[in-house]
């Protein structure tokens, strides 16, 4: 992927999307070893968080079925679908290959005009 532009589906996906850079830090710890179950503590000391920020990023990623929990204290990296699981691959590529450019795609994301460009883009239950 070096040289490469982000590739469009991912482009989409991370301004549709509210991901922060701790989540793809989270994801990214979660996918790696998708048979580990991780608990929000053990995440916050992976990724210098407190335990409070750790346990809101592992359900938001469940609220965006990237990760599930059987018993709400221990979650595991399980993507919805292939899509997904897809789209996640190619973002754990390009934030080793494009950190730069990746980082500033989340956080361009983040700022009030990309946020009502995404809202074109955001899947709801109802529809």
């Amino acid at each position: 992927m070096a040289g490469k532009a982000i590739p469009d589906n991912l482009r989409r996906y991370l301004l549709a999307s509210s991901l922060t850079v701790p989540h793809v830090e989270a994801i990214l710890l979660l996918r790696h070893d998708p048979q580990t179950s991780w608990s929000a503590q053990a995440l916050a000391s992976r990724l210098y968080l407190p335990d409070r920020r750790a346990r809101q990023l592992l359900d938001e990623l469940v609220e965006m079925r990237i990760a599930a929990s059987a018993d709400a204290q221990q979650f595991a990296y399980r993507p919805q679908n292939a899509e997904l699981a897809s789209l996640l691959d190619l973002l754990a590529a390009a934030y080793a290959s494009q950190l730069v450019e990746v980082t500033r795609l989340i956080h361009t994301a983040a700022s009030p005009a990309a946020e009502q460009f995404a809202e074109a883009f955001r899947f709801r239950k109802d529809d």
